[in-house]
């Protein structure tokens, strides 16, 4: 007894309109969480700058050759990175598509033709920017 290989449910196009809406909410986010790290990253460089310098004044504080500034920078630049991983896992995850999983950070530009063509065959599209999935109108 074997079952025909092209079934539906083994087929890895076959996801569910509700994860593609979450997919798409999750996609939508990510400019938002971008302008934060924009936003916090003169902010934590100028509060380091003050605290190095108040606890070692008048040159500021250095770890390894490097002040507190560098090191909170880079910290910041390891978060970004773990946030676009973090993201690109989840909408490879919840598109169920291989190559996203793979590359989550490399593969985030793909991410709004692969949600259209999935959209596509379920007879759905997508309403703007921020609309969820409606069905289509032919």
């Amino acid at each position: 007894m074997t079952q025909a290989i092209n079934d539906d449910r083994l087929s890895l196009d076959a996801v569910p309109v509700e994860d593609l809406n979450a997919a798409l909410r999750v996609f939508r986010r990510l400019p938002l969480e971008l302008l934060g790290f924009l936003i916090l990253l003169p902010v934590i460089g100028i509060g380091l700058s003050r605290l190095g310098t108040a606890l070692s004044p008048p040159y500021g504080l250095y770890l390894f050759g490097q002040s507190l500034v560098t090191w909170g920078l880079l910290l910041m630049l390891v978060l970004l990175y773990g946030l676009l991983w973090w993201r690109g896992r989840q909408v490879g995850r919840l598109l169920n598509e291989p190559s996203i999983l793979a590359s989550p950070v490399a593969s985030l530009l793909s991410v709004p033709g692969v949600l259209a063509e999935r959209a596509r065959a379920l007879g759905m599209e997508w309403s703007g920017f921020y609309g969820p999935l409606r069905p289509s109108r032919k």
